[in-house]
């Protein structure tokens, strides 16, 4: 049933803005509308492209307020506007989804009447905390919020000094809908590798941004090696990205570009794999580092065994049971991890199943859902 407890979501990463925090406060804005009715609900968040931002607004049943600049930073007028939401909505919590910057609006939420506060963090305020002027901040933050949400023990551990004592720490990391990202049918697949030009072969995928910190460049680099391994292998980059035209100019023939795909053609695609790798690696001296890695728990929802990098969070979202975690600068150790999976059909198989029921338990939104929702109706008065 709908509660009395309503959120005001402050951010500046949301739809129809297309990145990891955006897909991530949009998902965890359904979750928490359905449980606890979308009238509850109110987002505040910075305006991209005018028109594509009133498209989506109209398209989803809660209330989001759009500030009419492109970026919304923690100044007094934005503070205001804040301010006057939580008045005119009657809002309890106020939930920043990116703590860096925007939670440094903290206590003016509190003075407006909000009675908690949630801070949201990422990965990258990991480099906010490496510097003075980030720690300072990140200080800030955590003498007003009343809990900060984290997305993996890596970030927890590099993140608490910098926010001090006060805040209330609560795992947040994405969730999974494990009822669209399942395992393919023998005719999903076969359909999905023939629209590819893969047919049978020894497949593997890696669905990311084109960015040097995935490591696409390093499982280019290892396929002549796997292929000595599994003969004919393939290998399946999804996504796009600024280091697009540097893949694209390594490569051979044996890999296959998708560029951006929508959803379940992502999803049909990584089912259709035997192997999903991402060998991410951290990078410009830990500023540059994976939070955690949503494409792996997607993957394991599929029952497809994973090759993890050892960056951040990574390995985090696998178990020893369902995957490998490599050191992602190394080309001969992706190959040799790469290629004994596909060279082995049944540890392939019982890995899948492993992975599917690691993601089950950790990171389903049924779990993960309930966890926000009580999230926001914590420390309120009479609950």
């Amino acid at each position: 049933m709908p509660c009395a407890i309503k959120t005001l979501l402050v951010t500046n990463d949301f739809p129809p803005t297309v990145g990891g925090i955006q897909s991530y406060l949009r998902d965890f804005a359904v979750e928490l509308a359905r449980r606890v009715g979308p009238e509850s609900l109110v987002v505040f968040a910075s305006t991209q492209d005018a028109a594509a931002a009133r498209k989506w607004d109209a398209s989803v049943p809660y209330t989001v307020v759009r500030w009419s600049h492109r970026v919304m930073l923690p100044t007094p007028s934005t503070a205001r506007a804040m301010q006057r939401l939580i008045r005119t909505h009657g809002i309890d919590t106020v939930w920043f989804g990116a703590a860096a910057p925007l939670a440094l609006m903290g206590p003016a939420a509190k003075r407006a009447g909000a009675a908690t506060v949630i801070a949201s963090t990422h990965g990258h305020e990991v480099g906010w905390a490496k510097v003075p002027i980030g720690r300072q901040a990140l200080r800030g933050i955590g003498r007003s919020a009343d809990i900060v949400t984290y997305i993996s023990d890596y970030t927890l551990q590099r993140l608490r000094p910098a926010f001090g004592s006060g805040p209330r720490f609560v795992a947040l990391p994405s969730g999974v809908d494990t009822a669209f990202f399942r395992p393919a049918t023998v005719a999903q697949r076969t359909a999905t590798r023939e629209r590819l030009g893969v047919g049978d072969a020894p497949l593997v995928v890696c669905s990311s941004r084109l960015v040097a910190r995935k490591g696409q460049d390093v499982l280019i680099r290892a396929l002549p090696e796997v292929r000595r391994q599994a003969a004919g292998a393939r290998l399946v980059i999804v996504g796009t990205g600024p280091d697009a035209r540097r893949l694209h100019a390594i490569a051979g023939a044996e890999v296959v570009f998708t560029g951006a795909v929508p959803g379940e053609q992502l999803r049909d695609i990584v089912a259709a794999a035997d192997v999903f790798a991402m060998p991410a690696r951290t990078r410009l001296g830990g500023f540059d580092v994976e939070g955690l890695g949503i494409v792996y728990l997607e993957a394991q929802a599929c029952g497809v065994p994973v090759v993890a990098g050892r960056s951040g969070g990574a390995p985090e979202t696998v178990t020893p049971e369902s995957a490998v975690v490599v050191n992602g600068r190394d080309t001969g150790e992706v190959a040799r991890a790469i290629g004994g999976m596909l060279v082995d059909a049944q540890g392939r198989a019982r890995m899948g199943a492993a992975g599917r029921a690691h993601v089950a338990e950790r990171f389903s939104w049924d779990v993960l859902g309930d966890r926000l929702a009580a999230l926001c109706g914590a420390a309120q008065p009479g609950r």
